[in-house]
């Protein structure tokens, strides 16, 4: 299953906690999947099990390199909640994978270091290390001298692998995050398709074929059909067969009535300064920019969110583009690019979230 919506929006976290706690009491998640790369997901499967709140505040922040609206205090209460629930089912806990590309160096580095500790006298190990100590380092992925130390950091384990390789602890996660960072240098690769092939590599290893997976990301990326050329990533795991389109669910938030953390300022340093607050474009329910047919939900909803089941089966959702068509003030719509394709072959279910405030960034956070 996947819940994605708007970034930046407070209660799109209250949406997603209350559906993973239904799931979780039912039964029907055993994968906690979010928008990042596979070393964030590990650490914050360490913080689950730690409780490490500074771990926490540090995975937050780079957690906006990915998803820029979502470094914020929101976020780490999120992962808190999800501690606690986790608390509740000692014996099935929920689990933390990540399939996404690298965007920051921060945490695969940290990861590396974590799985060649053991490995001795390796000069580019001693390098790496002493890079990641330094307090003043630039993870950016943009960051030259880390991005040329970390070629030559792989190219040296390429040439000597059968001296370094026995000393590490876990060559299946070390070779998988070498390949990412290669995907970082060879730019013709899409961050879709990274996702995807990441994620058919990892569901043997992880034995996914018969677990229950909720993935948390952005709208695009959950959609079950293409609107034009490009494929989003559930749409190429049902193109290619790794699961049965009945077999994937999409759910879909929508605001109304809401705002969203739109930017973060920073001053030259690169230090925060403060944060702008968007309450019309970026939230699909404005004058100039909104999703066709979101009034009818706005009609029947029950409460500040509310779950509708489009996939009935005599759903007027089967026919016409309500919910992903998106009309544009003197501007043309997608209309063309979705070809007539209904709105069940794109989602399954929409959740209306109504009256949120926008998310505030951790840097607010005393």
């Amino acid at each position: 299953m996947g819940f994605g919506a708007y970034h930046g929006s407070a209660k799109t976290y209250e949406a997603e906690i209350l559906l993973i706690k239904s799931l979780k009491k039912q039964g029907l998640i055993d994968y906690y999947i979010p928008e990042t790369s596979y070393s964030q997901a590990f650490f914050f499967q360490q913080y689950l099990e730690t409780g490490n709140e500074e771990l926490l505040r540090e995975l937050t922040l780079a957690f906006q390199t990915i998803v820029n609206q979502e470094g914020t205090v929101e976020t780490f209460e999120h992962w808190k909640k999800l501690r606690l629930l986790n608390k509740t089912y000692p014996q099935n806990p929920i689990k933390v994978l990540g399939f996404d590309a690298i965007a920051e160096y921060q945490f695969p580095i940290k990861h590396i270091l974590l799985l060649i500790d053991k490995v001795q006298n390796w000069k580019l190990k001693t390098a790496l290390q002493t890079k990641f100590d330094n307090k003043e380092i630039n993870f950016s992925t943009r960051n030259k001298e880390t991005t040329e130390l970390l070629k030559n950091f792989i190219s040296d384990y390429e040439e000597n692998k059968s001296v370094y390789s026995i000393q590490i602890s876990d060559t299946i996660s070390f070779h998988h995050i070498l390949k990412n960072f290669k995907y970082n240098f060879d730019t013709e690769k899409g961050r879709e398709e990274i996702i995807f092939d990441n994620y058919v590599y990892l569901k043997n290893i992880f034995t996914l074929g018969n677990k229950k997976q909720f993935f948390k990301y952005g709208f695009f990326h959950i959609e079950k059909q293409r609107e034009e050329n490009s494929a989003p990533f559930f749409t190429r795991i049902i193109e290619q067969n790794v699961y049965d389109r009945n077999n994937v669910i999409t759910v879909m938030g929508y605001l109304t009535k809401s705002e969203v953390l739109w930017d973060k300022i920073y001053d030259d340093n690169g230090d925060y300064e403060a944060y702008t607050v968007e309450k019309g474009f970026g939230i699909g329910d404005y004058w100039k920019e909104y999703f066709k047919g979101i009034k009818n939900l706005k009609k029947t909803k029950l409460s500040d969110v509310t779950l509708f089941k489009l996939n009935g089966e005599n759903s007027p959702y089967k026919k016409g583009t309500d919910l992903i068509e998106v009309k544009l003030f003197l501007k043309k719509s997608n209309r063309k690019t979705l070809k007539n394709k209904p709105t069940t072959d794109f989602i399954d279910y929409a959740v209306l979230i109504s009256n949120s405030k926008n998310q505030i960034p951790i840097e607010e956070m005393e």
